[in-house]
């Protein structure tokens, strides 16, 4: 299709991907022998999952790289993933000793090197399941899902992925553009999973065409729910339900299937040309803004505070400025401008006092354009957990326990990630699931005592 052609043209990262963050083995090599194999490790402490990031570094610097996998391996399911779109710069690499006087251990490209070249050469190859602990069903195949998945397939659990999409990986495959993090890599762990014996069930909405009550009949004993937070926020002012404003994660949902081939770009709510305003300051509205760049929209972001206040990273901020978004900032939006389609946005402007308190001005202005890209956060689906039968919290959440970990107030229903900490990165939704994971099987192993089945 000559659409989709051109769409791939515009949207080509993956060379320039690769070039810009893969390492050769000689200079992964000489990074990891920067390291000062420091008595308190530093980074260790930056890190939410606590990652062996000493050990498996000397690893690498001697060229063991399947020791230096296993090492990685021990706190990450997802290490290829991970060194790629975790936010590094605060987290290991920001803690790091040597950034304090210079430049950090490259730690996420460290990471990654080490993933890539154990998972492609086979250095740690996967035992298969022997699914006799017991069978779990997973609900959701985003980093939270996956993350437990692996966890319980590698204690030999019988595990089954249903997944309300007819692709694999959820907010990975769907949230995050392909010039940040490449598609074969979620295609390679769902190989990796399937190696291990995991099944996967496509087009399947837990609560629509199959429910809870479903899956227990059909033998499993638990099932964790990793549903994430697909519903948008409004953008909560005057005239926002006019046609031409656009959700962030719908709108990245789209591109993704046009890069797959099951979208054509003239469908995109975003065409080459047009106006472009993205209200948010996360790295969701970067990844929105960045992405509008690229099917040659002109984009500026606006934001209500200041520049240092941006939750984004500071890297994506420099990237997205780099690219040519623009950005407008002390802008409060105020009110869609338009009748039967967005024209432009009204803002006022804000200022700072002296005590650090941010106040409306009453000076408005009004930047023109044809689209707004609402990029301020996501929640879960009402319908979707009131499917569950499962109790929420106040704002909607799901509401678990601490024991076993990750249950629900259901017994046998599990959850973590964004449906229970609310939107978050990658790597805490792993932290959660790796533990909610070992909740599964203490929960299990106690029903099998229980009932005499060991």
């Amino acid at each position: 299709m000559a659409e989709n052609k051109d769409m791939q043209d515009v949207l080509a990262f993956e060379q320039e991907l690769l070039a810009d963050y893969d390492l050769t083995l000689q200079e992964a090599v000489m990074e990891a022998r920067r390291c000062l194999h420091c008595a308190v490790p530093q980074c260790r402490k930056g890190c939410p999952i606590n990652n062996e990031i000493p050990q498996f570094i000397h690893e690498l610097s001697v060229g063991n790289f399947g020791a230096a996998a296993e090492y990685i391996l021990h706190r990450n399911d997802l290490p290829a993933i991970c060194g790629r779109v975790c936010p590094r710069e605060i987290q290991c690499e920001g803690h790091c000793i040597l950034g304090k006087k210079g430049k950090p251990i490259a730690i996420g490209k460290l990471e990654r090197f080490v993933a890539d070249v154990s998972m492609e050469g086979g250095f740690l190859p996967q035992k298969a399941s022997k699914k006799s602990n017991g069978k779990v069903a997973v609900i959701g195949s985003g980093p939270a899902g996956l993350t437990v998945a692996y966890e319980l397939a590698r204690r030999d659990y019988d595990i089954t992925v249903f997944e309300g999409d007819g692709q694999p990986g959820g907010m990975l495959l769907f949230g995050i553009p392909a010039f940040r993090l490449h598609k074969k890599y979620i295609y390679r762990e769902i190989e990796s999973l399937q190696q291990l014996g995991v099944h996967f069930q496509y087009n399947i909405k837990i609560g629509g065409n199959k429910s809870l009550e479903d899956l227990f009949a059909e033998g499993y004993e638990a099932v964790f729910v990793g549903i994430g937070t697909s519903v948008a926020w409004s953008l909560g002012i005057d005239n926002d339900q006019i046609d031409g404003v656009v959700d962030a994660q719908a709108f990245l949902h789209q591109v993704q299937q046009v890069q797959m081939g099951e979208e054509e770009v003239k469908n995109l709510p975003i065409q080459k040309g047009d106006a472009v305003i993205v209200v948010g300051a996360g790295n969701v509205a970067i990844d929105a803004a960045r992405t509008a760049l690229r099917l040659q929209a002109d984009v500026s972001i606006m934001y209500r505070r200041a520049e240092k206040n941006m939750k984004c990273l500071p890297s994506e901020y420099e990237e997205a400025k780099a690219d040519g978004v623009k950005f407008q900032f002390y802008s409060a939006p105020r009110a869609v401008v338009g009748t039967e389609h967005v024209e432009g946005l009204q803002y006022e402007k804000q200022k700072i006092l002296a005590d650090a308190a941010m106040v409306p001005t009453g000076e408005y202005g009004i930047v023109p354009a044809n689209k707004i890209i609402a990029a301020i956060g996501n929640r879960p689906e009402i319908d979707s957990i009131q499917s569950l039968k499962v109790e929420v919290t106040d704002d909607g959440y799901i509401s678990t326990m601490q024991k076993p970990y990750g249950m629900t107030h259901r017994a046998g229903v599990f959850a973590a990630g964004d449906v229970v900490h609310k939107p978050a990165t990658v790597v805490l939704a792993m932290r959660e699931a790796k533990k909610t994971a070992a909740g599964i099987d203490q929960y299990i192993q106690a029903k099998h005592l229980l009932n005499g089945i060991v």
